[in-house]
C-alpha cells in the first residue's frame, strides 16, 4: 500500500501547530537580537530544523485525544463542533502539539550528533553545519567539536522551549510529559548501547521500538491529549494504550523498512545509515535467525561505518530473500488492524474515532 499523503485530520492540525511554532520563534528572535545578534543564532539554527518537515503526526494524536474527550457526550465539556476552531476553547492544546515537535526537534539533533549523521531532512546536520562555519569563518578550534558543542546547545534549548511549552498543563498531563522524556532518553541510551554492543535479537529491538515509537509517538501523546481535557483514569488510559502501542510498533517497523528501503529524499537521511550504525531492529532480528551460510557473512556487517552501497545493498536482498521484509510487512499489517479494533471501545466522539483510524491506514502507508 502506498500513501497518497497525509489525511486531512493530520494536516490541518499540522497547519495549526506550525503557526505556533512561527510565533514562537519570531518572538525569541526579537527578544535576544535585540540584547545580542549573537544569541539569537542558536535560535535561528533550531527554526531552521524544526521548520525543515516533520509530519506533525505526535501533535495530531494530542489534538485528536483532547478532541474526542471534550466533545464525547458524556465527555467534560460535551460540546458539539465541526472545526479544528475548537482548540481555541482550550488554550494549551496547540502549544502541547508544538511542545512534542520542539522535543523532536531536540531528539534529532542530538541523535543526529550519536550518529554521526550528515545529513536530516534534505539539508546538513546541525553538528555538520557548525563544523563548516568555524572553518569558512577562520575561527578557533577543532571543527568537530565545536559543531557538536553547538549541536548539543541548540537541542537543549529546544527541550527548554518544549518545557515552556507545558507550563499551563494540569498536574496529570505533566506527570505523563516527564514520564515520556524520561523514556525517550532511556531508550535512546539502550539503542545506543545496543548498537555498540552487537545485540541484534529481537527482544532487544522489541523493547528500543517501544520507547522510541509506541509510547513516545502514539501512547504518551494519545493519554497527555486526554488528560488535558480532563485527568484521565486509568481504564482510559489503558484503553488509549490498546491503541497506541501496536500502532507505534507498527510505525517503528515501517521506519525500519524505510531506513533500508525507502527513497533518500523522501526519508530525509541517507538509505542504508541504519545499517552502518547497527540499529536494533527486528527486521535485522528475523534476518538473522534465518539466515545461513554466506547470508550470516554478509549480515556481519552491519555495524559496520564504513559500508559502501554494494555491501548495504548485499544486505538487503538477504533481508529479502529469507523473508525478512515480507514477515514485517505482515506483521505491520496485523499490528494496524490490532489498533483499528482498539478505537470503537474509547469514550470518545465519533470524528476522533475517524481520525483515529485515518492515522492508523497513514502510519503503514507512508513512504517518508
Amino acid at each position: 500500500m502506498v500513501a497518497d499523503g497525509p489525511p486531512a485530520q493530520l494536516t490541518r492540525v499540522a497547519a495549526e501547530v506550525d503557526t505556533r511554532l512561527r510565533q514562537l520563534f519570531d518572538d525569541e528572535l526579537a527578544r535576544w537580537k535585540e540584547l545580542d545578534p549573537r544569541l539569537a543564532e542558536a535560535i535561528e539554527e533550531l527554526a531552521l530544523v524544526v521548520n525543515s518537515g516533520g509530519k506533525r503526526l505526535r501533535a495530531a494524536f494530542v489534538y485528536w485525544a483532547w478532541r474526542g474527550r471534550v466533545d464525547y457526550p458524556d465527555g467534560p465539556h460535551a460540546e458539539a463542533a465541526d472545526t479544528l476552531d475548537t482548540h481555541r476553547s482550550h488554550p494549551h492544546v496547540v502549544d502541547v502539539g508544538a511542545a512534542f515537535e520542539l522535543l523532536q526537534a531536540f531528539a534529532l539533533v542530538h541523535d543526529d550528533i550519536m550518529d554521526d549523521s550528515a545529513t536530516r531532512r534534505g539539508r546538513p546536520t546541525v553538528h555538520v553545519a557548525q563544523a563548516a562555519r568555524l572553518t569558512a569563518e577562520g575561527w578557533k578550534g577543532e571543527p568537530r567539536r565545536f559543531g557538536e558543542g553547538v549541536a548539543i546547545l541548540v537541542g537543549d534549548l529546544s527541550h527548554a522551549y518544549a518545557d515552556s511549552l507545558m507550563a499551563e498543563a494540569n498536574p496529570a498531563a505533566r506527570r505523563i510529559w516527564d514520564d515520556l522524556r524520561i523514556e525517550l532518553s532511556l531508550g535512546q541510551y539502550l539503542d545506543l548501547r545496543s548498537a555498540a554492543s552487537g545485540q541484534m535479537d529481537w527482544e532487544t529491538a522489541r523493547r528500543v521500538s517501544t520507547f522510541k515509537s509506541a509510547l513516545y509517538t502514539i501512547v504518551r501523546p494519545l493519554q497527555l491529549g486526554a488528560s488535558l481535557a480532563s485527568p484521565a483514569d486509568p481504564a482510559l488510559l489503558a484503553a488509549l494504550e490498546a491503541y497506541g502501542r501496536p500502532l507505534g510498533r507498527a510505525f517503528q517497523l515501517k521506519d525500519d523498512l524505510l531506513g533500508v528501503l525507502g527513497n533518500e529524499s523522501q526519508v530525509g537521511k541517507p538509505v542504508g545509515d541504519d545499517l552502518r550504525e547497527g540499529k536494533p531492529t527486528e527486521l535485522a532480528a528475523i534476518a538473522f535467525e534465518r539466515g545461513r551460510g554466506d547470508q550470516q557473512s554478509i549480515l556481519a556487517g552491519i555495524g559496520r561505518r564504513d559500508l559502501d552501497a554494494s555491501q548495504v545493498e548485499a544486505i538487503v536482498d538477504v533481508f529479502r530473500t529469507t523473508g525478512a521484509v515480507d514477515e514485517i510487512e505482515a506483521r505491520i499489517g496485523d499490528l494496524v488492524i490490532e489498533a483499528v479494533a482498539a478505537i470503537d471501545p474509547l469514550p470518545f466522539c465519533e470524528q476522533a474515532k475517524e481520525a483515529l483510524a485515518s492515522l492508523a491506514d497513514y502510519v503503514a502507508a507512508r513512504n517518508s
